[in-house]
């Protein structure tokens, strides 16, 4: 097993944790909050999802995400960005106007592209420290002080750390947030019953 053979169970599994819980969610749960001052689920699944997709096209390679093309474009709130370092209120506008199956219906494209693209890498493509900065002046907003604050620390870091920290750690830590929120509200509900 190779280093990169580790990264794509890593990545697979952000993947795959993500769109278990886009499964598992109700209609009624995606826009609801736990406790005051958290983030709605619905909102914790749609940064993952935009996460996912932010890294690796726009942090890593530089181009356009899959939030960029043609079907996904006018669908999200372009000021939200990948969702790191907004306002709560954005976020909630954010969950308010999408839904579970089009946030699932991304992150497949997310997923299919993502894959594509990681198939072709190597240990010396992903070894590669991408120019991050430079690579967020593409897109307008992503140098906002508040949301580049978010992300400044990776700056300067080989693609690989890109794969195991936005696209795998911070997955794995929102994905326990999301377990506890949507845990509490569902334990809130059966008590009630």
């Amino acid at each position: 097993m190779t280093g990169v053979d580790v990264l794509r169970v890593l990545l697979s599994g952000s993947f795959g944790m993500v769109q278990e819980r886009l499964d598992a969610i109700s209609d009624q749960e995606w826009n609801q909050r736990a406790f005051p001052s958290t983030s709605k689920p619905g909102f914790i699944l749609w940064h993952c999802a935009r996460i996912l997709d932010w890294t690796i096209h726009s942090a890593i390679q530089g181009i356009a995400e899959v939030a960029d093309s043609s079907t996904w474009q006018g669908r999200f709130a372009r000021e939200a960005c990948y969702g790191a370092g907004i306002a709560d209120s954005l976020a909630d506008e954010v969950t308010a106007s999408t839904s579970r199956t089009e946030v699932a219906a991304y992150l497949r494209d997310v997923r299919a592209a993502v894959m594509d693209w990681f198939a072709k890498q190597t240990e010396s493509s992903l070894d590669a420290a991408p120019p991050l900065k430079t690579n967020q002046a593409n897109r307008a907003g992503y140098l906002d002080p508040n949301i580049w604050a978010e992300v400044e620390d990776l700056d300067g870091l080989p693609g690989w750390q890109l794969l195991l920290r936005p696209a795998g750690a911070h997955i794995r830590r929102h994905m326990g947030e999301y377990d506890v929120l949507v845990g509490a509200m569902r334990s809130r509900t059966t008590t009630r019953a």
